[in-house]
């Protein structure tokens, strides 16, 4: 049996191919299309017998209506069926975007027991969630939906310091260890009410106040408070994934994952024994969408050097 797990139509894309249980090969590119170089290498194993999908569209358009994103909303040409069978067609499986972040890690760990936390900026509703794994099986065991996110909080401070929001966050990371977080901290605070609980959308940008930055230190001032707020949410989080879960044991996934700032911080020191891919954002989802459904261990395969988290097994 051959399976293909896709992610395509966001921020990059990339084709996972599986041979009897066998990863044969997960490539990638900045393109949100599928690069025909990658469709052909893909059928030179053999035509699929089964496309899993990293997401479930419907629920997205249903998230998109919900947040004024009309166009994208009524986009009939990006929905996978119809944008799939341009490329090749076979049976399309969908998956929990959450659900694809969260079993991309766990069935790729060693851990039998272990905490999943997945943070990104947004897939379909949800932005956070716990899961647990045990003994082969995925459970969710917290989330928090749009527009609580903490990736759209901190891409929309990337936005507003000149950058490119889903892209250039590790700039705002590096600018904050430069700057003074006292100066900005309590108006960047003011936006959360507790454990990723926003009083505000970041979805349309930072908007609502000025922050009135007139040089680079304004700039790094700022950004250093992004950043203790960003930290204090995550510590938040990480509690909650233990008390949930009971175990030592972290996987975790999604972009926010990428902030090593805040990994050494404040997730290495909490436990003791972690797991995370190389890229735990979107390209390692169409491994996820095959392994949520198949629930297998791939936990001997080569996935190269995670360097945002120092990998404890």
């Amino acid at each position: 049996m051959i399976h293909w797990g896709v992610n395509a139509l966001n921020h990059g894309s990339s084709l996972a191919v599986f041979k009897d249980g066998l990863l044969l090969s997960n490539q990638g590119s900045s393109s949100d299309e599928l690069d025909s170089k990658i469709i052909t290498s893909a059928l030179h194993v053999g035509a699929p017998d089964q496309i899993f999908w990293y997401e479930r569209p419907w629920i997205k358009k249903a998230r998109q209506l919900y947040a004024g994103q009309w166009r994208r909303a009524l986009d009939m040409d990006v929905l996978p069926r119809k944008y799939l069978k341009a490329q090749h067609y076979a049976p399309i499986t969908y998956t929990p975007h959450h659900g694809s972040h969260a079993a991309a890690g766990y069935y790729t760990s060693p851990f039998n027991h272990c905490a999943i936390v997945v943070l990104d900026a947004i897939g379909e509703f949800e932005c956070a969630t716990i899961w647990e794994g045990k003994h082969g099986e995925l459970r969710k065991v917290w989330s928090r939906s749009y527009p609580n996110s903490l990736g759209l909080f901190y891409s929309a401070f990337t936005d507003l310091l000149g950058m490119t929001p889903i892209q250039d966050e590790w700039k705002l990371q590096a600018m904050s260890e430069k700057g003074n977080p006292k100066i900005f901290y309590y108006r960047v605070k003011k936006y959360f009410t507790g454990l990723l609980e926003l009083n505000y959308n970041f979805h349309k940008g930072v908007k609502d106040q000025k922050f009135y930055i007139d040089s680079i230190e304004d700039e790094c001032n700022l950004a250093a408070a992004v950043q203790l707020v960003f930290e204090e949410q995550i510590e938040m989080i990480m509690l909650k994934a233990k008390e949930l879960t009971d175990t030592d044991c972290l996987v975790y996934m999604g972009g926010c994952a990428m902030n090593s700032a805040t990994n050494k911080k404040i997730v290495e020191p909490m436990w003791p024994y972690r797991w995370s891919l190389p890229n735990p954002g979107d390209p390692s989802s169409s491994i996820g969408a095959v392994l949520y459904h198949t629930k297998q261990r791939l936990h001997n395969h080569n996935f190269g050097v995670a360097k945002h988290l120092a990998i404890s097994v």
